[in-house]
């Protein structure tokens, strides 16, 4: 594809109609023919759920299937079943749950259960017939629910992985298709060619637990199709555990031992079907080999993920990261444990006490003043309280708690020195506490980014090697030298491209936007770039679904001075960006300086791939240590996922965020601290769905909720940066009079694209 020369204006992808509808007459046709032992299969009726848009072309294939081969009668409960799905999917055509997979398999299920029991009550048949009947809806119920979850992730994700929790509804329908296939009697079993051929196939990929696993299945299958096969058939699952050991030889070596087992157990087994059995073998064995092996390692690549050296390299990346984080996690245990130990070792012994022990223990007199054991200590407990009440004790004090004491002044100044020591010392302890308590937060903040990059790394699926070798050679050809360049997915099946440059690279944004698509034969955004020790960071993204325009407004407090709150509006990649608002606490360079550095190590830390509550984290804890007194600053982080349509929201001592939509505002407040004041102060979280034409507004606490509201009254289908100017002025003229704060906004207009005229 040549993206310069590309009209996207006369660019459109339409659906074929007549295609899909004659596609869904054919597999109504051949779903007739099947059959779950003698009787025929309800499969044509699950294609009715799982396609009702082409209701009318299942149920004219399935009738001319019985008007053709069999009787109308034989067919009447799976026609009766089509017409009532249909109905049913139609009348819910509109409703959320219409793609649910649980809502159309119990549809599916219950309208063949209740058309089954009703024709087995009507006509006279066997109990063996309505019991295999139920048995045919539960399974066609279980074959729709499969295909609805994976038609579902296949529409959302635009990638049909069979790895994890998908390999069971894989299962699930490759039972059915190979149950119907089984049941066609000719000169060869296709259910069972093609079941060898899978099997193989997965034993080459996964060894001998895949190759049993299919054979297995494959075995299920026939016993459903066709009963009479099924003990031959059983052979497969022995068949596919031994020829698994041999998939590192090749694919001659794969396909010998399958048959040599096949044969040897046909041999041993016996009985009719032995020869058609191997016959099946065989064929299954010419088409596994038949199959490029390219495009057998392409297809497996896009259903069970990438194995490739780069693919490697990503998962023991994240591996990596997530074992640091854990042994970070461990170090912080032990240093609470430490701290512990410390301070029940360090535990300062009471002040009467000490004094008792110094003074009163060695002095001649002590007989007299403790004559009395509990008169002596409730006097020295009182002497204790009033010096800790007071910060400090008299001479005459010690005389009315002990009249007979001969040296009332050196027990003043020993209870006045033990008081010191013993706030030196509680100060000292109270700072080492501090210091292990910051020290801590601060492994557990770099814990918490590391899980951050983990989990952003972890999220690569695979990694196309050979279009990063292109986009490698066009920027080297572009004269960077020693360029590096990946080509991935996500694990929402977008593709990202990312690109390390030693140097500058002499060629627009828009330049490189359209060569790296032309390469990939996809639409990419203009890059993310950031700068960071000479180098040089480009990340491209698939064109996102969303986009979000912006306008901000800002006013200082006083005429000609330093407003104290700080906007930044950051593009992470064309997927993802974030909004960071933040407001110091008072007014002029002290307040903007703290806001300032609170903002610009959040946009740092959230362009690296910090989350935004590792970015609160460590935030929060540099400016405790800062060594300021009051450096307090709110924190608010509004995040925009463009690809999924979502938005997240963080506030630490923020003022409200207000969502407009279809003519109502939505308020987003929390009562969490600011950032610098407190340790171990959690955040407000929120999260809302985004829509076409939403607006959402951030403000700081010098704008009113009757403000906003009062603007977006005033002003109807205004960009964004008209809506701040207009808000930023009501709320200008609204604290004429008084005392003005500073005032910040920042409004943003969602817009969804139509993909039907991008692509």
């Amino acid at each position: 594809m040549n993206i310069k020369s590309f009209d996207l204006s006369h660019v459109s992808v339409k659906d074929e109609p007549a295609f899909r509808q004659a596609a869904a007459a054919l597999l109504s046709f051949a779903a007739s023919a099947g059959h779950i032992g003698a009787y025929h299969s309800f499969v044509c009726a699950g294609l009715a759920a799982i396609l009702p848009s082409a209701s009318p072309a299942v149920f004219i294939g399935s009738t001319l299937y019985y008007l053709l081969f069999c009787s109308f009668t034989e067919g009447l409960v799976q026609l009766c079943s089509i017409l009532v799905i249909s109905v049913i999917m139609f009348a819910f055509s509109h409703s959320s749950f219409k793609d649910s997979p649980a809502f159309t398999a119990s549809v599916c299920s219950g309208v063949l259960l209740i058309f089954n029991f009703a024709v087995s009550a009507a006509a006279p048949v066997s109990s063996r017939a309505v019991i295999i009947g139920a048995i045919g809806s539960v399974m066609t119920g279980c074959f729709v629910f499969s295909c609805k979850t994976l038609q579902n992730e296949l529409s959302l994700t635009r990638m049909l992985s069979l790895g994890g929790k998908n390999s069971v509804h894989a299962s699930v329908i490759f039972v059915t298709v190979i149950s119907l296939l089984a049941s066609f009697d000719l000169f060869f079993n296709p259910g069972r060619v093609i079941g060898c051929t899978v099997l193989l196939i997965l034993a080459r990929r996964s060894g001998s637990s895949g190759g049993a696993a299919v054979g297995a299945l494959t075995a299920l299958a026939v016993l459903i199709g066709d009963p009479s096969l099924a003990v031959n058939t059983m052979l497969l699952a022995t068949a596919g555990l031994v020829c698994g050991a041999f998939a590192e030889l090749g694919v001659l070596a794969l396909s010998v031992s399958f048959l040599a087992v096949c044969a040897v157990g046909l041999a041993t087994v016996g009985g009719s079907d032995s020869v058609k059995m191997f016959i099946d073998a065989s064929l299954g064995s010419i088409a596994f080999a038949a199959i490029p092996s390219g495009a057998l390692r392409r297809a497996s690549e896009k259903l069970f993920g990438g194995r490739d050296a780069s693919d490697t390299i990503s998962r023991a990346t994240a591996s990596r990261l997530r074992f640091a984080a854990s042994s970070l996690g461990e170090i912080r245990q032990q240093l609470a444990l430490v701290s512990a130990a410390m301070d029940k070792k360090l535990k300062q012994a009471p002040l009467s006490e000490t004094v008792f022990d110094c003074m009163c223990r060695s002095c001649e007199y002590c007989c007299i003043c403790h004559r009395s054991a509990p008169a002596s200590a409730e006097g020295f407990q009182r002497l204790e309280k009033q010096t800790l009440s007071y910060s400090g004790l008299s001479d005459d004090d010690v005389r009315r708690s002990f009249p007979g004491c001969r040296f009332p002044e050196l027990v003043s100044d020993s209870f006045n020195y033990a008081y010191k020591s013993y706030v030196d010392g509680r100060a000292a302890q109270l700072h080492i506490a501090e210091m292990r308590s910051l020290v801590s937060e601060q492994l557990c903040v770099t814990e918490d980014i590391l899980s951050d990059l983990s989990c952003r790394v972890g999220q690569i699926r695979s990694v196309d090697k050979v279009l990063s070798e292109r986009v490698r050679d066009a920027f080297s050809r572009l004269g960077c030298k020693g360029a590096a360049a990946c080509v991935y997915l996500d694990e929402a099946g977008f593709r990202h491209i990312e690109v390390l440059l030693s140097s500058g690279v002499a060629a627009e944004p828009m330049q490189l936007a359209v060569m790296v698509s032309d390469i990939c034969d996809c639409f990419f955004d203009l890059p993310s770039v950031s700068v960071s020790d000479r180098l040089t960071r480009l990340l491209f993204s698939e064109l996102p679904a969303y986009t979000v325009t912006s306008g901000s407004f800002s006013a200082s407090s006083t005429e000609n001075g330093y407003s104290g709150d700080t906007y930044s509006f950051v593009k992470a990649s064309s997927c993802e960006c974030f909004a960071v608002l933040s407001d110091g606490m008072g007014t002029g360079k002290r307040a903007r300086l703290d806001s300032m550095f609170a903002v610009s190590l959040a946009s740092k830390l959230l362009t690296a791939g910090a989350s935004m509550r590792s970015a609160h984290r460590l935030i929060n804890s540099v400016l405790r240590v800062k060594g300021w007194d009051e450096s307090f600053a709110t924190l608010d982080i509004l995040r925009f996922d463009l690809c999924s349509g979502a938005a997240e929201l963080l506030k630490a001592g923020a003022a409200p965020t207000y969502l407009y939509r279809d003519g109502s505002v939505k308020r987003f407040c929390g009562d969490s601290m600011p950032v610098g004041m407190i340790g171990g102060c959690a955040p407000d979280e929120f999260s809302f769905k985004l829509f076409d034409g939403d607006t959402v507004i951030m403000t700081s606490d010098g704008v009113s909720e009757e403000t906003v509201r009062n603007a977006l009254e005033a002003t109807s289908g205004v960009s964004p940066k008209v809506l701040a100017q207009k808000m930023g002025e009501l709320a200008m003229e609204c604290s004429e009079g008084g005392r003005r704060d500073d005032i910040s906004i920042a409004v943003f207009g969602v817009a969804f694209k139509n993909t039907d005229n991008d692509i």
